[in-house]
């Protein structure tokens, strides 16, 4: 997900796919996403990219691994995948195929991929070492996994203001409700053992909010998926917070992107495992 979930269709996406979440994911691309493994897929690898959302990244993958290489992105969200196939043919990128499809079976034969990749996908899992498993499974032998998946406990925001406070502690609930774990990053070390991965690299980057640009692209969009995503109607589902907690939360955020000073950063944890 690069964002989205690639689970069975009973897992419940923490920030489903309301048109705020699908339009953030869709700015990233494999250059920072997958910077820390992009020096390791070469042509011609065949790559699957499990919960590959908007396919933004998918589609800069296929093309990075021309001229004989080739990817295949899976999501359980049909209207996410048909976006990235549209995605894939504005490009002109031929080399990459996506499907709606399961990370937990795929389907897929067994040791008939060379990499597999996903961006911010474990955390919304239920069984996170059993999709490691299956994606270990479709790979070749020496194959590689490669996975990024942020920290929610490990970020920094100024000025401290209660109402943002608070938006963590409903992310955070709402996410473990829903059988995810917010703090996924510092677990993927453990998650890749457990999954039978070895040589495993693990490196750390950072996203950082500080210019006015960066404010309020971060800002601005969570001011309204804290109102329109499913991360708000869960909430409200759940018990976490009420419709006026949310309303308070999402003016935080916009006030947060005019104050003094204002900074938001936090962890990326980055993890290589070889099959």
């Amino acid at each position: 997900m690069t964002g989205s979930i690639s689970g069975s269709k009973s897992e419940k996406y923490t920030h489903g796919h309301h048109a705020s979440v699908v339009a953030a994911h869709a700015v990233r691309r494999a250059s920072e996403a997958a910077a820390f493994v992009l020096p390791q897929l070469k042509s011609p690898m065949r790559l699957l990219d499990f919960g590959c959302g908007p396919g933004t990244i998918t589609v800069d993958l296929a093309e990075h691994l021309l001229p004989n290489g080739s990817v295949v992105g899976i999501d359980s969200s049909d209207a996410v995948v048909e976006q990235a196939s549209s995605h894939a043919a504005e490009r002109g990128i031929s080399n990459v195929e996506f499907e709606a499809n399961s990370i937990y079976e795929t389907g897929y034969d067994a040791e008939s991929f060379d990499a597999a990749y996903a961006h911010q996908v474990l955390q919304h899992l239920s069984e996170p070492v059993r999709a490691l498993v299956e994606a270990k499974r479709v790979l070749r032998p020496g194959g590689i996994c490669a996975v990024r998946e942020v920290d929610w406990g490990a970020s920094v925001l100024y000025p401290p203001d209660d109402r943002l406070t608070e938006f963590f502690q409903v992310y955070n609930g709402v996410a473990e409700r829903n059988g995810g774990d917010a703090f996924a990053g510092r677990h993927l070390k453990q998650w890749f053992t457990e999954a039978g991965y070895y040589d495993l690299t693990v490196t750390t980057s950072t996203w950082t909010f500080s210019d006015e640009n960066g404010l309020k692209w971060w800002g601005e969009q969570w001011a309204e998926r804290i109102l329109s995503s499913d991360i708000a109607k869960r909430a409200v589902e759940y018990g976490i917070a009420t419709d006026d907690d949310l309303a308070e939360i999402s003016q935080g955020w916009l006030d947060w992107v005019q104050a003094e000073g204002a900074f938001f950063a936090f962890m990326q944890v980055e993890i290589v495992g070889v099959k």
